[in-house]
């Protein structure tokens, strides 16, 4: 014998008659039928909304035929006596019925399969005892239950009389309350008319809690409390009453574990990430290029790719910093370099996606654990292409819709047992009788759960359908009243005691209201003005002693929060030396590391452990992208032994540079959706291209170099650095070119301080060292015979050139401007200063006035400060040193 649900019902007919087992619902049969439909009242929402579109006709479509005979076609008379709308309505789904020629939906599927079936087959019959109008059943479902107990009938099962009495009974009118108790009162008179008023005693009350996971504690607290005052209480007589939601079944089994306390019927379903699907759906958008960053990322990472987690780690960072290269690691396996093809690869065919979806769910991997996620990923790809067979082009959307991840259920069963505290779930019958409760979750859309809005019929549409047609379909009010009868079923289940939890905030936090139900409550009996005034709260300690068996922890002296002590950090060790080469010598220093040294030395001590947050984000054109984008321009656009392009060329050659850096370094650019950015960008690196060229021309201006690595010594440190440029003038002068995507007016500021020290520092490789390539003679030669040595930046967002060297052509030079005084003499020395700090062991935190000083006294906008959110945590209260 098994008492249970109708989903059950249908899972032990379903064995029993050798009902084929279905994994998921044949969605994309469904959605196909919807979209050949022309001019069907769901049309236009289902180009808007799919998915929603398709659950909302698909629940209204079960509706209707659940309510027709089983045995024949359907199709009723009476549609012409109809208003307009659920006239139309009907009819469409008549005919998307018509359409589907038997393929229903999953929960329709099941009961025609089971009533279609030859008794003479079944494994074994299976006879229902149920009591009559509880629950409300469908015309479908009748039936199936006819058909049950008939084959039942044939195989001549013996009926048990004893049955129908006993589930009468447990779910009958019958209350277990005292009479004249609050209870009692609750059990007889809940959502009727007032006519007199009882009392509230001690078998009610209501706690306003938290939130869920303080009822789950609160909860246990109570039941733990219960069992310690009367000794003659079981565990199996308390009960408790939760939402069908994950977060209170997880909740609580937490709590009452921790508590030590035995549950029985606890929902121990769990629901999982769909890996199978997850890693086909982003697979979709790889091969649909450009690939987004984070559907690459998500592919890469998978748990089911065939290497380990941690080289898939390294390689969905790889691509989340900007390389898309795809490149295998060393370690990669051969079937791991064929997986990173297949995600390099595109599609615009559906025959070659066809051709790689097998392939790629080949590649899968993931060990035993993961088996099921695979074989859901196979099933995936199986879907796909059933999809594809025929297609002359690829519905990327559509194929996405096909396969978009859901959670999966882990299939287990509540433990019932004899011995641990009973628990009933809002939607199912109380299942054994107790004599405490305890109701968690009493708040708005609980204690009746709360009914879905139909988008397809309103109550009236409802209404005129049963009086012109006959079908008996439920109306809203009715499904409304049999959630409210069994409410009072299970609190008429209860002998001695109710407590009500009412949670004040949702899983969120945001602000909820009690249970709608407590305002028929709070009628019921004399006492405070407002419903809400019923409820204790927790909160207060005078609401808090009102509370019975509440579970309060012992008095204890409040502790503070541990403090937060930012001192400067010392080592006593060079911190240098934590980056040395084979040979144990310290490796260079750039200028980019030691303007961040100069900023932060918390930031590049980070940055040298390589401790810096690695953050995921979606693709977006910020500056420091369009920057690195630009350089590759001007690096294909101005290259050494080059003539200098011809103005007039210049656009076109930018726009075919550009196009190769964005294939190469930002391919998210080349989608429709980034046009408009795409185009304003190029139009502003064509017209500082050609500015640029004639700034060369007007210089007379030789490249000497394009992007060219330098070393050399400073302070003595090894330094080196990628110059953008390096041009060589008339009588021996050379001239160190550093790009900037930015205007004049945020880089002359700190020259004009003295606190710029990027292309001072390139200025000094080339005096204490050159090009780390020394193959190139004519270069070294230039470099070593140079009378002299100038920096300046060129500003790419308005064509203005920064120097401190005076030129004599220069003033023949739009938008040349020279700055006369030493730009970066400030910056060297605080580098310097910081450099022995660092070598000494000494790691100085940031001071409060940092981020001040640097912006408004050294002309630098502080990046490093936000590199890591450590650096703000421990920073120390106090002006910035060198203002002091």
């Amino acid at each position: 014998m098994v008492v249970g649900t109708w989903s059950e019902l249908m899972e032990w007919a379903c064995r029993a008659y050798l009902v084929p087992e279905t994994t998921d619902d044949d969605d994309s049969g469904f959605r196909n039928a919807l979209e050949e439909l022309e001019d069907a009242f769901w049309t236009e929402s289902l180009s808007v909304a799919p998915v929603e579109t398709s659950e909302a006709v698909k629940s209204a479509l079960i509706k209707i035929v659940s309510s027709t005979d089983p045995t024949s076609d359907i199709g009723i008379a009476g549609l012409e006596g109809l208003p307009e709308r659920p006239r139309r309505h009907l009819d469409d789904l008549f005919r998307l019925a018509k359409l589907l020629e038997g393929r229903w939906p999953q929960e329709l599927s099941k009961i025609h399969s089971v009533l279609s079936a030859d008794a003479n087959d079944a494994l074994h019959t299976i006879r229902v005892y149920r009591s009559e109008g509880n629950p409300r059943l469908t015309r479908w479902q009748t039936e199936l239950i006819e058909k049950l107990n008939q084959d039942a009938d044939h195989s001549e099962e013996r009926h048990d009389e004893a049955l129908p009495q006993i589930l009468n009974e447990v779910l009958g009118s019958d209350f277990a309350g005292e009479p004249g108790s609050g209870l009692r009162v609750l059990q007889e008179r809940l959502f009727e008319a007032v006519t007199d008023k009882g009392e509230v005693d001690t078998s009610v009350q209501w706690v306003g809690t938290r939130d869920f996971l303080q009822e789950a504690e609160v909860a246990a607290g109570m039941v733990q409390t219960m069992l310690s005052e009367n000794p003659d209480l079981e565990p199996a007589d308390i009960g408790l009453l939760i939402p069908d939601s994950f977060e209170y079944a997880t909740a609580l089994e937490d709590a009452c574990a921790l508590g030590g306390i035995a549950l029985s019927g606890l929902p121990a379903e769990r629901w999982r990430r769909d890996l199978g699907r997850e890693v086909v759906f982003h697979f979709l958008y790889c091969r649909q290029k450009p690939a987004p960053a984070m559907a690459l990322a998500i592919c890469l990472s998978s748990p089911l790719m065939p290497w380990s987690r941690e080289e898939g780690a390294v390689l969905a960072q790889t691509v989340m910093d900007g390389d898309y290269r795809l490149r295998p690691l060393s370690s990669t396996s051969r079937d791991g370099r064929f997986m990173l093809d297949q995600l390099r690869d595109g599609d615009s065919e559906p025959a070659s996606l066809a051709k790689a979806l097998p392939e790629f769910v080949s590649l899968l991997r993931g060990g035993e654990d993961l088996v099921g996620h695979i074989q859901q990923a196979k099933a995936a790809v199986e879907q796909l292409n059933d999809a594809l067979e025929g297609a002359a082009s690829v519905d990327w959307a559509g194929l996405r819709r096909t396969v978009s991840p859901r959670f999966i259920t882990s299939g287990e069963s509540p433990d019932f047992n004899l011995e641990g505290v009973t628990v009933w779930r809002e939607s199912q019958e109380g299942w054994r009788t107790v004599k405490r409760l305890i109701v968690l979750g009493f708040a708005q859309g609980h204690y009746p759960s709360t009914l879905a809005s139909d988008p397809v019929f309103s109550a009236d549409d409802l209404g005129s359908i049963r009086e012109q047609t006959g079908l008996a379909v439920s109306s809203p009010s009715e499904e409304l009243e049999d959630r409210r009868l069994r409410f009072k079923r299970q609190l008429g289940a209860v002998a001695e005691s109710v407590t009500f939890l009412v949670p004040r905030r949702d899983a969120r936090g945001e602000r909820q209201s009690p249970s709608e139900s407590l305002v028929f409550m709070h009628q019921l009996f004399t006492g405070p003005d407002s419903a809400d005034e019923r409820v204790v709260e927790l909160d207060s300690a005078d609401d808090r002693a009102q509370v019975r068996h509440l579970a309060l922890a012992a008095p204890a002296s409040p502790q503070s929060p541990r403090t937060l002590h930012a001192e400067d950090l010392n080592f006593d060790r060079d911190l240098l030396a934590l980056r040395t080469d084979k040979e144990g010598q310290l490796k260079p220093e750039s200028p980019s590391s030691l303007e961040t040294l100069m900023v932060s030395r918390l930031a590049w001590l980070l940055r040298r452990l390589e401790a810096e947050p690695l953050l995921w984000a979606p693709e977006s054109a910020d500056v420091a992208l369009l920057g690195t984008l630009a350089h590759k321009v001007f690096e294909d656009m101005f290259r050494p032994g080059e003539v200098l392009p011809d103005s007039s060329e210049i656009p076109g050659r930018v726009e075919t540079l550009l196009d190769d850096a964005i294939r190469r370094l930002a391919p998210f650019l080349r989608s429709s959706q980034w046009q408009v950015e795409r185009r304003h960008f190029t139009a502003e690196t064509i017209k500082a291209a050609q500015a640029w060229r004639d700034v060369l021309a007007r210089l007379s201006a030789e490249v000497l170099a394009s992007e060219a690595w330098l070393q050399g010594t400073w302070s003595g440190i090894p330094i080196h650095g990628q110059t953008d440029l390096l041009l060589g003038l008339p009588g021996d002068r050379l001239l160190v070119v550093d790009y900037k995507r930015s205007k004049s007016t945020s880089r002359r500021p700190r020259m004009e301080k003295g606190y710029d020290c990027q292309a001072n520092l390139y200025r000094a490789m080339l005096e204490s060292g050159g090009p780390k390539d020394d193959t190139d003679e004519t270069l070294l030669s230039r470099i070593r015979s140079a009378a002299r040595t100038g920096i300046v930046y060129y500003m790419l967002n308005d064509q203005v050139s920064l120097s401190d060297s005076v030129l004599l052509e220069s003033g023949a030079v739009p938008g040349w401007q020279t700055l006369e005084n030493d730009v970066a003499s400030r910056a060297m020395a605080l580098i310097q200063q910081r450099l022995g700090e660092v070598s000494a062991g000494e790691a100085r935190l940031n001071r409060e006035g940092d981020a001040e000083f640097f912006e408004k006294q050294a002309g630098i906008k502080p990046y490093a400060l936000e590199n890591s959110p450590l650096i703000d945590l421990f920073t120390v209260a106090g002006e910035a040193e060198e203002a002091q």
